[in-house]
């Protein structure tokens, strides 16, 4: 009788058993959506890492194709389409990536460096917007300040057909940068292709500049004829503005910057080519003319000028030296948009 009753009690367990499920049989459960968001953060956090330590160890060529696969994964996870040059620059400093961005809505332009050498090279991406997600690709422009960009022809957060794209560079010179303008064209497969280069004997030698909407504006300087200008001496800056079309950039307006420095160089110039119109507009009494003549500034052969050390380009009073042993205190005044020399004397070069 016991041992039936073992045998009843055994075959209950395992019955049990059995209605609870409870086998080793496995069995393939679909991970939630909590779980897979997980997964990619966790694999982001980890090309960001890996980028950080290929900074750090001075494998700058894969850190910075890492980083950008980063960006790209980090826009292609948030809902919003906006902000974008915001976003990227907010995360790279929180990585301590060194870059520069451009950009605005669903676009950014990102040039990435080495924070042990920030004047060193570069490596340029675009980030962009297609139907099928965020893309990205590396520009031409390596090595290269980002000083600006601009696009057009997007539709809504997407690149359209007719999409371009516009990036102003800032190329290092003995001078300081010199503006270099780059422009793309969206092309079949999503691609970027390079449709127009504008260098600095178009957009004006050593400066920077901006867009304004669909235009370009840059603010250069080139050599001044008759002087001898320093990299931080004053210069003759020169207005240019360019005019985004069908057919690329087109100069539209180059206009001299009004400054006292600006009116002195004009002055000079016109006294020796012997253009006595153009130098009475440069002085507040055309008499200022002959009397400069007296001191023989049309005479080329005298020396070549220079300002003295620590002028400002906007100073109204200046003192300006010619050849080796001249020296002239220069006074201006503003009139209307421009500067006229108002009067000038003989000095001493004590101050150089």
């Amino acid at each position: 009788m016991k041992n039936t009753l073992l045998r009843l009690a055994a075959i209950g367990l395992v019955v049990a058993l059995a209605g609870t499920g409870c086998d080793r049989k496995p069995r393939l459960v679909p991970r939630s959506a909590a779980d897979s968001l997980s997964s990619g953060e966790d694999s982001v956090a980890i090309l960001a890492r890996d980028a950080s330590q290929q900074w750090e160890s001075g494998q700058p060529d894969q850190a910075a194709a890492i980083s950008a696969r980063v960006v790209r994964a980090r826009l292609a996870a948030s809902a919003s389409a906006t902000n974008w040059g915001d976003r990227t620059r907010s995360l790279l400093d929180s990585l301590g990536i060194a870059c520069e961005v451009a950009g605005s809505g669903s676009i950014a332009v990102v040039n990435l460096f080495s924070r042990a050498e920030p004047e060193g090279s570069a490596w340029p991406y675009f980030f962009w917007s297609e139907p099928d997600g965020v893309r990205l690709q590396p520009l031409e422009g390596r090595n290269m300040r980002l000083l600006d960009a601009s696009t057009r022809g997007f539709e809504g957060a997407a690149a359209g057909d007719s999409a371009q794209l516009a990036v102003l560079w800032g190329r290092r010179a003995g001078a300081g940068l010199q503006p270099l303008l780059l422009t793309w064209h969206h092309a079949r497969g999503g691609r970027w292709d390079l449709a127009q280069t504008l260098g600095p004997d178009s957009l004006g030698g050593t400066g920077s500049g901006q867009f304004d909407h669909q235009d370009l504006v840059t603010r250069t300087f080139r050599a001044t004829p008759y002087f001898d200008e320093c990299a931080t001496c004053p210069h003759v800056l020169h207005e240019r503005r360019f005019e985004w079309g069908p057919q690329g950039f087109t100069r539209v307006e180059d206009t001299i910057v009004a400054s006292p420095y600006a009116t002195f160089a004009t002055f000079i110039g016109a006294l020796v080519a012997g253009d006595r119109d153009t130098a009475q507009e440069c002085v507040s009494d055309p008499s200022l003319v002959e009397f400069a003549r007296r001191y023989e500034w049309h005479d080329a052969s005298l020396g070549r000028w220079r300002v003295a050390p620590g002028t400002e380009a906007n100073a109204p009073e200046m003192v300006f030296f010619r050849g080796r042993t001249d020296a002239f205190r220069v006074t201006f005044q503003p009139r209307g948009a421009r500067w006229v020399v108002l009067g000038f004397e003989s000095t001493t070069r004590s101050v150089e």
